[in-house]
């Protein structure tokens, strides 16, 4: 009696498989995020936390004051102005705070995001979104990475004075 309920609970299980399987790995595909365009596996966070001053007025230059944020899913751009400066790769995910790391999103996109890492879908979408306001020259292309230069103006220098 117990190893006829088993089969038949594995007979119940493999019948669904042909729908699982495929859904799974849609849910996994969809939830992937860009390879090479995040932050390293063991990188140290930035010390840095938010976008002020110059870079903070160049995020929001380069969305002409406008949220970044989608208006449906990946499609069309949310007509809110821009309020906040945010991390596209999230700071407390080892983002850094650098240019191509940033957006300028109104309070209800940023709020929503929250400390998510973004898939690979959403990065297309904001690149593709960006190709129609960013200026030429700039690239629009988000890369949560730290060049040489910023990591070089971040140091922490503690001299002391001579004695």
């Amino acid at each position: 009696m117990p190893s006829d309920l088993a089969d038949e609970l594995i007979r119940q299980t493999l019948a669904l498989a042909p729908i699982v399987v495929p859904i799974a790995v849609l849910m996994l595909v969809l939830a992937m995020p860009m390879p090479g365009r995040g932050p390293r596996p063991l990188q140290r966070r930035d010390p840095w936390r938010g976008f002020k001053y110059a870079p903070r007025r160049a995020v929001f230059a380069r969305a002409q004051g406008r949220c970044e944020g989608a208006r449906f899913i990946v499609w069309g751009r949310c007509p809110s102005p821009a309020t906040e400066a945010d991390h596209v790769y999230p700071w407390s995910r080892s983002g850094p705070t650098v240019l191509s790391n940033g957006q300028a999103l109104c309070r209800s996109h940023n709020r929503s995001k929250s400390n998510l890492r973004p898939p690979w879908w959403y990065l297309r979408g904001l690149e593709r979104r960006r190709a129609a306001y960013f200026p030429a020259d700039v690239d629009r292309r988000v890369v949560a990475r730290m060049s040489a230069e910023e990591r070089a103006a971040r140091q922490v220098r503690s001299r002391r004075p001579a004695a």
